[in-house]
């Protein structure tokens, strides 16, 4: 069962959109990093998809011309872009293959910039060339094509294979090259390469295998995918130069042609097919390579703290302890929060405050108690030994000797005798018994009529 024509175009669109987002994601650190290559792939690819996006949504079920400048723009930019991923893959690999075999460790600023600078050619300047160049071999405008949007129309002329279609051969060969001599060039000084590695701050050995991995499965993929496109065009018939007059005649015209009209086309359906698919894998590819490494991780965890703290939720981070607020918990490293205590250090029994009493209210009274139940002077400091048995939590223990033992407890207890018995116990005026005026009844349970 086919999918549907409609939920093929939503398809492409959202996934478009997906590899847009996910080409972005990386930017910032290879901005930050001045790497060039990976700046230009992001650039070339994002944008593609953006534009692959924007025009299935705007054609998704029609063909009217409603922006003529807009394709103008974005099929000159089809042209640039397809030549410009496989020279953004041979950037990465000249690099590489500089680092792998540089014989020194410093490097001036005059050779960083002029290396940015022969990167910036290399990645705009060819494909800006090819979109010049695209004038020469051009049939007309733009077509339309109804859920796919502006495409470039050029006829399957001898100068479309000489100035466009055959570009990216010789581009990936040379990448290839470069890839070929970066392994050979690693493997010979591999004791060497951490210090080389080091000479560059931005650079680290997993970055540096990251990029060897794109740069090596772009060359492995351009140029087989490179060589079916020159053989699949070169299956066409050839159409005939005759000249710029003949190939520019009506050179203002712009085809429209619906779902039902095109994709009776089985090629312009593969051609289409290839064409959308291939930008999306690559930005797919792209962020498998940067988007999951640990630096990305790390940006990730950052940008959602920060996100967290403007909304007021709070987070905590275990590898450093500190939580979204910026202040640091108090207690172990999952956050848990205590409160600080003081043990009491390791002395011999006290008594309880009551011991020195009897139940008949003995006034023999330890004078070691009566001093023990002073209260010491507040400590800071907790003892290593622990609190005793019956001792509080935030009890301060008296001062005690180097054996243990307070000098007090060896002293003997101190008696009073008991107070003399009272002989006379004169009457109080105060408090009397209070007499009934009314007699009480002699008879129990029986009630006085007054």
């Amino acid at each position: 069962m086919s999918i549907p024509w409609p939920v093929q175009v939503d398809i492409v669109a959202a996934f478009s959109l997906l590899g847009f987002i996910l080409v972005c994601i990386p930017l910032y650190w290879h901005l930050e990093a001045w790497n060039v290559g990976c700046v230009l792939y992001i650039f070339w690819i994002g944008t593609q998809c953006l534009f692959q996006f924007i025009n299935s949504v705007v054609w998704r079920d029609n063909a009217i011309n409603w922006a003529p400048a807009w394709c103008d723009i974005t099929t000159h930019f089809n042209i640039g872009s397809s030549i410009a991923v496989c020279c953004a893959s041979l950037v990465i690999n000249r690099r590489l293959y500089h680092i792998a075999s540089i014989s020194t460790v410093s490097m001036t600023q005059s050779d960083k910039r002029r290396n940015i600078i022969t990167d910036l050619a290399i990645g705009t300047g060819i494909p800006i060339l090819s979109m010049a160049l695209y004038w020469f071999y051009q049939g007309h405008r733009f077509d339309i094509l109804e859920g796919v949007g502006c495409v470039e129309e050029y006829p399957n002329s001898f100068l479309a294979y000489l100035l466009y279609i055959t570009w990216p051969i010789p581009i990936g060969l040379v990448s290839a090259t470069y890839c070929t001599l970066t392994l050979r060039a690693f493997f010979r000084r591999r004791r060497d390469f951490s210090a080389l590695v080091a000479s560059n701050a931005n650079l680290t050995f997993n970055r540096y295998f990251r990029l060897m991995g794109l740069a090596a499965v772009e060359v492995l993929f351009t140029i087989p995918l490179a060589t079916y496109n020159l053989v699949s065009n070169a299956q066409a018939p050839i159409y005939p130069y005759q000249g710029l007059a003949d190939l520019h005649y009506w050179f203002s015209r712009v085809n429209q042609k619906s779902a039902v009209s095109w994709r009776s086309d089985p090629a312009l359906v593969s051609g289409m097919n290839f064409k959308r698919w291939t930008v999306i894998g690559c930005a797919i590819m792209f962020f498998l390579f940067f988007g999951l490494a640990e630096e990305a991780r790390k940006h990730y965890r950052l940008a959602l703290s920060s996100v967290a703290k403007k909304v007021g939720i709070t987070t905590f981070d275990r590898s450093t302890g500190f939580s979204s607020s910026g202040s640091k918990p108090i207690g172990s490293s999952f956050g848990r929060v205590t409160i600080p205590t003081f043990v009491q250090r390791g002395t011999a029994a006290r008594r309880g405050s009551m011991d020195s009493f009897s139940d008949r209210l003995s006034t023999n009274i330890s004078i070691s108690d009566a001093i023990a139940d002073e209260k010491a002077a507040y400590s800071p400091i907790e003892s290593s030994s622990g609190a005793s048995s019956n001792g509080s939590s935030t009890f301060l223990g008296s001062p005690v000797s180097e054996k243990g033992v307070s000098p007090l407890d060896a002293l003997p207890p101190l008696s009073f005798p008991p107070p003399p018995r009272r002989v006379y116990d004169p009457e109080s005026p105060v408090r009397r018994e209070s007499v009934p005026d009314v007699p009480a009844s002699v008879r129990p349970h029986s009630a006085d009529m007054v």
